[in-house]
């Protein structure tokens, strides 16, 4: 009778694997960014279209979609419930949960072309000129996660600022209001500020503080990396390259993916509520 199992156990796995009945390996995917625009709804054509070009280069044994999340709390319920694969979040989600979520760098995104990022508290012209003399309210798409934010920027925890660090999905907005004196600054990444430099508004602020050299956001593996890891952080630093991945970049608003920044080892944070990260 034992026999009988055994033989009856072979012949099922050989069936299984003959005839395709294989469990695909599942590579879902999370785009967490905090204070970006739109909604998943929103974002549904580009994650599905992401989802799609590394299906067609991985091939039928995998099975990939992918969520976007601009709040940082149901990013993190999800982080928690259900745990994808992979993801692209920004600097300072992987700042502040690196160490819980065990997020391993795999890639960096390159908006605007930058390999590297760099934030910038803008004030209007008649502000204080020391940012240790504002008061008041600031904002930024990057401030949802404030004490990262705050050792990211200012080097020092959120308890210490003069100020109140506030989240906004409007941080162009936000720098006009700055200019009316309704709100006391604003945090713009290096894009942002670009931006606004071309603009009229570019000569009526300017600049309090300026960070040092930031890692722009990281494309993480949670978990254990595998050999999947390597083949699929080797597809995103190809998608430059490649014809048929333009089109699908402009709707990640980067311009391809670069080796993962070094840097990154030096943003743990991870819990830390009186000290920043390692020099």
């Amino acid at each position: 009778m034992k026999k009988y199992w055994i033989s009856v156990l072979l012949f099922t796995l050989f069936f299984c694997f003959d005839n395709g009945y294989v469990e695909a390996e599942s590579l879902d995917f999370a785009v967490i960014q905090p204070g970006q625009p739109g909604t998943e709804a929103e974002a549904r054509p580009v994650m599905d279209a992401l989802a799609d070009y590394f299906q067609r280069k991985l091939g039928p044994g995998i099975t990939i979609k992918g969520r976007y999340f601009n709040q940082l709390e149901p990013a993190l319920t999800f982080l928690k419930t259900s745990p994808p694969a992979w993801g692209i979040v920004q600097l300072g989600v992987y700042a502040g949960h690196a160490g819980n979520f065990k997020m391993t760098p795999m890639a960096a995104t390159r908006p605007g072309g930058f390999t590297k990022d760099v934030w910038r508290l803008i004030a209007g012209q008649d502000a204080v000129s020391k940012w240790r003399n504002l008061k008041g309210n600031v904002s930024g798409n990057m401030l949802f996660e404030t004490k990262s934010a705050a050792c990211l920027l200012f080097g020092m925890p959120y308890e210490g600022l003069p100020f109140t660090l506030e989240g906004t999905f409007r941080p162009l907005r936000d720098t006009r209001s700055v200019v009316k004196g309704k709100i006391a600054g604003v945090v713009l990444d290096r894009v942002q500020y670009e931006t606004v430099k071309t603009m009229s508004l570019g000569s009526k602020i300017k600049v309090l503080h300026t960070s040092r050299e930031l890692p722009t956001s990281p494309v993480v593996w949670f978990g254990t990396p595998n050999g999947t890891t390597k083949k699929l952080a080797g597809l995103l630093l190809g998608m430059k390259e490649d014809p048929n991945a333009e089109k699908l970049l402009a709707l990640l608003q980067t311009d391809g993916f670069g080796p993962a920044d070094p840097d990154l080892a030096k943003f743990h944070l991870d819990g830390k509520t009186d000290a920043c990260f390692t020099p």
